[in-house]
């Protein structure tokens, strides 16, 4: 019996040590903002919610209302031509529709802000979505109608007013809504390395070559950029949909020798 304890007592510790040593090297560490913290919050910024934890189990924390899921349409795709006027075999993608925001897909792109009290005053940083659509050129070879591939088919961009500062510790443990998703802002996050935990994925966020945080101290406005290339040239029925949160998907319905229809909405 003794020796039976023994083995539980020594596992719990190798179980402590990985914990320790381990997981918090991956960043992905949560100290949650408690309840009775984030009504406070709420009750301050004068809203109905600040995240879904604050809404009935049949409802979702937008724009600070909370909405009934199923007025949430996170598949909602809108074309990037009107009736009258289409795309053109030569044009580029971008040449009806530059940018999409809550207006064309309200669900997907919707707003929202984090809230903090210093010295007794609130602060807020309120935060849209946006999608830029590339300049890639919709062409015809032989037989064969593609939208290139050189250039982003689109840019993801999440603003933030105010200048947040992701190393705060009363902004980490707060909620963003990403693209109809909550997501924790992680306890190891600064503005060079952003974590945001969620109950289907962890992302990290750094500069690279497709992904830009800028800091703009003039506006004092945060920027988080993501450009989203192709493998290949985009053909007739085929789509591009990102990778970073899966959200986002680019699709090239149709096209003859005069129009093509593209569209773009949730990667659905």
């Amino acid at each position: 019996m003794k020796k039976e304890v023994a083995v539980i007592l020594l596992s719990l510790v190798f179980v402590s040590v990985l914990i320790f040593f381990i997981f918090p090297k991956t960043g992905f560490v949560i100290n949650s903002v408690d309840a009775s913290q984030l009504e406070n919050l709420r009750l301050r910024a004068e809203v109905e919610c600040l995240q879904n934890s604050q809404c009935s189990e049949n409802s979702e924390c937008v724009e600070n209302v909370c909405v009934n899921k199923t007025e949430i349409d996170l598949c909602r795709k809108i074309n990037l031509y009107t009736p009258t006027n289409r795309l053109k075999i030569g044009d580029s993608i971008n040449s009806v529709k530059t940018v999409l925001t809550k207006a064309q897909i309200p669900s997907l792109l919707s707003g929202g802000e984090l809230v903090e009290i210093i010295d007794d005053k609130l602060v807020n940083y309120f935060y849209t979505q946006l999608i830029l659509i590339g300049d890639n050129k919709l062409e015809k070879n032989i037989e064969e109608y593609a939208i290139e591939k050189d250039k982003p088919l689109f840019t993801y961009r999440l603003v933030f007013s105010n200048g947040i500062d992701f190393s705060d510790k009363n902004i980490q443990g707060q909620v963003l809504r990403i693209l109809g998703e909550e997501y924790i802002i992680g306890s190891n996050s600064d503005d060079s390395n952003i974590y945001l935990i969620s109950e289907k994925k962890n992302i990290k966020l750094n500069s690279d070559e497709n992904i830009k945080i800028i800091k703009n101290k003039e506006e004092n406005v945060l920027e988080i950029n993501f450009n989203f290339f192709p493998s290949d040239n985009l053909r007739v029925n085929e789509s591009f949909s990102e990778s970073t949160f899966n959200a986002i998907k680019l699709s090239f319905y149709d096209a003859d020798d005069n129009f093509a229809d593209v569209g773009i909405g949730g990667n659905c």
